[in-house]
């Protein structure tokens, strides 16, 4: 069973729904956050049924974690609703756990926009003042591993500290809303020790994230990090899973 990870949407449901075209029937699709929900054209869960006739057709399931730009209501207090109103796709929970053939994979959304300060960022319209991890995410991930096992994947929507691209990227950025933000940088950075705790607990030899906006496969030692860009498609193949043999 094939299994695809899609990073940041941003409203742009048009060309998911093309992705998914481009993506094997009966594929299972997890998009890594910045959906895009939550916005004026997105409050509802028909902005997304264009793409779940695709992925009812193609016989495709798709798992929506949460990104900074979503509104975290929707994952927290208005899932079932959506779900509800939704046949292949699916609200994830802000810490949920899939099987997938052989793959246990657990997500985690939720990332700290580098510009909330920014004047345009209106709390309840285009910002959500929880858009981050949620703090009781690690010890959720602990119970889940002592109930179910060791994750194959952690799928987030920002990456680990230790992951590509690093913070020293965002330096600029941190200057430029130190004055109004001066508490962005120390928050940002937490967030990123977070999920590399988060990654730790789940045991999990894979991590696949967004936000940044880069297609960038890195390695620390065991661990491989895969940041996935726009709207790209991404397959994991579990590294236990050995290549078929060459024909003779």
């Amino acid at each position: 069973m094939a299994l695809y990870t899609i990073g940041d949407i941003h409203g742009k449901f048009s060309k998911l729904a093309n992705k998914l075209n481009e993506l094997p029937t009966g594929a299972q699709i997890i998009c890594v956050g910045d959906i895009g929900l939550g916005f004026p054209d997105s409050r509802t869960a028909e902005c997304l049924s264009d793409v779940d006739q695709v992925a009812t057709e193609r016989g495709q399931q798709v798992w929506l974690i949460r990104g900074n730009h979503d509104n975290p209501d929707i994952w927290q207090t208005q899932r079932e609703e959506w779900n509800s109103q939704l046949r292949n796709i699916r609200i994830a929970r802000d810490v949920d756990r899939l099987k997938i053939g052989n793959v246990h994979a657990i997500l985690v959304g939720g990332a700290i926009s580098l510009d909330r300060s920014h004047p345009d960022r209106l709390d309840g319209h285009n910002w959500w003042n929880k858009e981050g991890v949620q703090a009781s995410a690690l010890e959720q991930v602990e119970r889940i591993v002592d109930s179910y096992g060791r994750a194959d994947i952690l799928i987030t929507h920002a990456g680990p500290i230790e992951a590509k691209p690093g913070p020293e990227r965002d330096t600029e950025t941190f200057e430029f809303y130190q004055k109004n933000d001066p508490s962005l940088k120390t928050d940002v950075l937490a967030e990123r020790q977070l999920l590399s705790d988060i990654l730790v607990a789940s045991q999990a030899r894979t991590i696949a994230f967004g936000h940044y906006h880069v297609p960038l496969e890195s390695n620390v030692g065991p661990i491989r990090y895969r940041c996935c860009a726009e709207l790209e498609a991404w397959e994991y193949v579990k590294r236990s899973v050995l290549p078929p043999l060459p024909a003779l």
